[in-house]
């Protein structure tokens, strides 16, 4: 196992805030080639992958690994030999509320949502942990009054997937285990609960912090307008989806508070993540992120949007991500942000897939193209209610008037479909709850009933 102290960790991460780019990206590629050398040497798998690998590499002549690839050859994958898929599967599924220990007793581990394909194990050491919790603590949470983070004396609620393995569960029970004293000043409300419930919960409990799901937090952003929610947060966190500059605001303008977004998986830790601001900013010294298109094909700092983005942690080094393949769509840039110079990312979310309505097959991304723009709409879902219905649902800006911001959506989507060949396709509209993907509570933006 890798480690560090704490006191290394916080200087690390430090010293590359401060550094100027050209250091910050040569001291990215040294640590590049020692996770390389490390996992050729420890892990069966990487190193066959990797044989033929010329001395002077790039990053472009390493493998693209996927999900799959792991997943099917974890025991030959990761580099400590006492690991193994079912004892790692074993340990992610216990209940973390009565057994904290650590994997081994040096590691900790949890899984994928498993909203596409099996659950994917992911271990993580002290190396890791300590880096990504140093980039949080740092840049994550610039501008926040760190006393309100203080769980012996400051109430946090968090709305999240309550299951066994989630990332957010585990960090949930790791505070109450951390402060056993003041578990009562720690929340966790459950992201399938009806908004209105969840209203009902957080009135109650008043927390100071709060954290979870952009899609789940815009919607009490929403009720907090209304007055439904009367909430006085001293600091709000999300992380897991996407959040949008205009939601950023929206979070801003409910809650007056210091609002931070985290773009961040349970693979490659905590990739990008805003500065007191609303962009997203790559943390390149430990995270390297590659846009890329449908052959795999890099497409560096632009304005086109990929089709998938590959993941290199250059800090675990037990279970590494090197070029992991992720159906996220994003673009990166280069800082014009005076809030930092580290690149920023701007993501749209997961690939979007297609959708088959009255016999004709078309991307899904048209359909958000039109609504994610659309005024009054926060935030919506797509719903295939029969092979030629599709219902729009939404969320609306606090005082419109949901018929004529949804009603007209409804028409110009009904449209959309007519110049794809679907005219006979209906298109309703509801403000129904949105539908989450029961295994990792995220809001998914097409679903087909």
């Amino acid at each position: 196992m890798k480690t560090i102290s704490m006191e290394d960790a916080k200087r690390l991460v430090a010293e590359g805030t401060a550094m100027p780019r050209e250091q910050r990206l040569a001291v990215q590629q040294q640590r590049l080639r020692e996770l390389v050398a490390y996992v050729r040497e420890h892990s069966p798998y990487l190193a066959a992958r990797y044989a033929g690998l010329p001395e002077d590499f790039s990053l472009t002549d390493l493998p693209v690994i996927t999900k799959q690839d792991i997943v099917e050859n974890y025991d030959d994958y990761v580099t400590d030999r006492r690991l193994n898929k079912s004892d790692v599967l074993e340990y992610v599924n216990r209940d973390p509320s009565k057994d904290m220990s650590l994997l081994l007793g040096e590691y900790t581990a949890l899984r994928t949502s498993g909203s596409t394909g099996e659950p994917l194990p992911m271990v993580r050491d002290d190396y890791h942990n300590k880096i990504h919790g140093q980039m949080m603590a740092q840049r994550l949470l610039t501008g926040v009054d760190k006393e309100v983070l203080n769980l012996d004396r400051h109430r946090r609620a968090s709305v999240i997937h309550m299951s066994n393995g989630a990332s957010s569960y585990g960090a949930l029970n790791r505070n109450k285990a951390a402060h056993p004293d003041h578990q009562d000043n720690i929340l966790g409300i459950s992201v399938l609960e009806s908004i209105d419930h969840i209203v009902e919960i957080l009135n109650e409990f008043q927390p100071e912090t709060m954290a979870g799901y952009p899609s789940v937090m815009v919607q009490l952003a929403v009720e907090q307008q209304k007055g439904n929610l009367k909430l006085n947060l001293k600091h709000l966190g999300t992380s897991a989806e996407m959040l949008t500059e205009a939601n950023f605001w929206l979070l801003r303008d409910a809650f007056k508070c210091p609002i931070a977004n985290n773009y961040c998986m349970t693979e490659g830790g905590e990739v990008a993540m805003t500065h007191d601001c609303p962009h997203l900013h790559i943390n390149e010294d430990w995270v390297i992120v590659e846009p890329v298109d449908k052959d795999m094909r890099p497409l560096g700092e632009s304005d086109e949007w990929s089709t998938g983005v590959l993941i290199t942690d250059l800090s675990n080094f037990v279970q590494p991500i090197i070029r992991y393949y992720v159906t996220d769509v994003i673009r990166v840039k280069s800082s014009a942000h005076s809030c930092s110079d580290l690149p920023c990312m701007e993501i749209q979310g997961r690939t979007f897939g297609n959708a088959t309505i009255c016999g004709k097959t078309f991307s899904v991304v048209g359909l958000f193209g039109k609504a994610e723009v659309w005024p009054g709409v926060v935030k919506f879902q797509f719903v295939q209610t029969a092979p030629d219905t599709l219902q729009v649902r939404g969320l609306c800006t606090a005082g419109s008037d949901a018929e004529e911001v949804l009603g007209s959506l409804a028409v110009q989507l009904k449209a959309y479909l007519a110049e794809k060949g679907c005219t006979d396709a209906k298109v309703t509209w509801s403000t129904e709850t949105f539908i989450p993907n029961a295994r990792g509570g995220k809001i998914p933006i097409f679903v087909k009933l």
